[in-house]
């Protein structure tokens, strides 16, 4: 493999483990280890919905079905971080809100993030960011038409 191919194959593994590692000690000093990353995500997605989303809200965000988020929700109700009620608009839809212990675990998660960006961005000139942005979407691009790929395989073997 190219030499620059080795090197870029090597930081992708290695950054999207240690982003993994940190955010995973970081979960568990702030939530006493009962918070997983999947739950961090969705209260994450509750979040950026101004702390009160609907189940499909946060199953469109998060790209699962309804039925993932209704188990993950039961869980994290249990656990203190959300609460949830039916709309007085229409009963069928449930409206699931972030608790004081959610919203200040959404917080230190976005802290987090923003902490990140910032020490990666600091010292970079306005080229250098523009050519990480440029590689990232590519990358998110080849990603994205794979996962795509995968679901159809998916369904024509089903």
């Amino acid at each position: 493999m190219d030499p620059f191919l080795a090197t870029l194959n090597e930081m992708f593994t290695t950054t999207y483990r240690s982003v993994l590692k940190v955010e995973e000690v970081m979960l568990r000093h702030l939530s006493n280890n009962s918070l997983t990353i999947s739950e961090m995500h969705m209260l994450e997605s509750v979040g950026r919905h101004g702390g009160e989303a609907a189940i499909t809200d946060i199953a469109q965000d998060l790209e699962i079905t309804p039925p993932s988020v209704t188990m993950a929700v039961k869980r994290l109700e249990k656990k203190g971080y959300i609460t949830k009620d039916r709309s007085s608009q229409d009963g069928r839809r449930v409206r699931v809100r972030l608790t004081g212990d959610g919203r200040r675990a959404e917080t230190a998660h976005r802290y987090f993030h923003r902490q990140m960006v910032r020490a990666v961005a600091g010292d970079l000139s306005q080229a250098e960011k523009d050519a990480l942005l440029s590689g990232l979407q590519k990358m998110n691009e080849f990603m994205r038409q794979k996962a795509e790929e995968y679901a159809g395989a998916r369904r024509e073997n089903a």
